[in-house]
């Protein structure tokens, strides 16, 4: 009984996906093939599938299939590198229109965490690493997660301590800094302007989970005296359109958040802060 219920393109096709999640780099057809114990044709016809249905690629270069996010998104695992996935080729287009850095931090046990970077070509750029933590109340990163938390959540992650000032513009009063959230609220993107480091301008936008959870954050960075009016304009329009084009595809692929983070609020939930 257990043999007629057996599916045989079923195993053929698990044998297919299992042999191209082991290789991230991506892996020719008749490897998959010969791997999978399948004739040629049948892996192709396989991977002409899973490939339409959006759960592997085939690079244009060397004809190697790669898992895509979607593919290692599946039953809510490999967040974090799917994450990095989806945001990598879009920050990189985002830097290539303005020449400018664009950044990704996720929101990781408790902190707003870079986690990606699309470098500028300039010899005059902000040089920060990843893995590096962005502080929550002087970082355009910051800001962005922070505007999207709850007023517990985002006591907790502040603590009871001095706000930390790393120059002159930096916001140290948590009166201040719950003003300065509505706004990002309100404007759909955060600014630091000088608030880490002198000479430094960035704008940040939030990137949403498909529970409306706010679970990281994009930002474009610049040297101030490369940053004009139309230059402001120009980075604002962008980071707002990079942190909506990483959501809708975070949403669409069903991913959710760092379950270990500081638990997000949704985009309408209570966002005060005391003085």
């Amino acid at each position: 009984m257990a043999a007629k219920n057996h599916i045989d393109l079923v195993d053929k096709t698990m044998r297919v996906l299992e042999i191209i999640g082991a290789h991230s780099g991506g892996i020719a057809l008749r490897e998959i093939a010969a791997r999978a114990g399948l004739v040629k044709s049948s892996a192709f016809r396989i991977l002409f599938t899973l490939t339409e249905l959006g759960y592997c690629e085939k690079a244009p270069g060397n004809g190697t299939y790669a898992a895509t996010p979607q593919f290692r998104a599946l039953g809510g695992a490999d967040t974090r590198s799917s994450l990095v996935a989806i945001a990598k080729p879009r920050l990189e287009q985002s830097r290539s229109r303005l020449g400018e850095a664009a950044w990704l931090a996720e929101l990781r046990s408790g902190n707003v965490v870079l986690v990606a970077v699309a470098e500028a070509a300039h010899p005059l750029r902000l040089a920060f690493r990843v893995g590096d933590v962005c502080p929550w109340h002087a970082s355009a990163l910051g800001k962005a997660v922070a505007a999207y938390l709850s007023r517990q959540q985002l006591a907790e992650a502040l603590g009871s301590g001095r706000l930390r000032q790393f120059t002159e513009s930096t916001i140290t009063t948590r009166r201040s800094l719950s003003a300065e959230l509505a706004l990002t609220r309100r404007r759909g993107y955060s600014m630091n302007r000088e608030e880490t480091i002198g000479g430094a301008l960035a704008y940040g936008a939030p990137v949403f989970d498909n529970t409306g959870r706010v679970i990281a954050a994009v930002s474009i960075t610049a040297p101030v005296a490369r940053s004009g009016a139309a230059k402001r304009d120009a980075m604002i329009a962008e980071v707002k359109e990079l942190g909506q084009a990483i959501t809708a595809e975070v949403v669409r692929l069903g991913l959710r958040g760092d379950a270990s983070g500081a638990p997000a609020a949704s985009r309408d939930g209570d966002h005060s802060l005391t003085a």
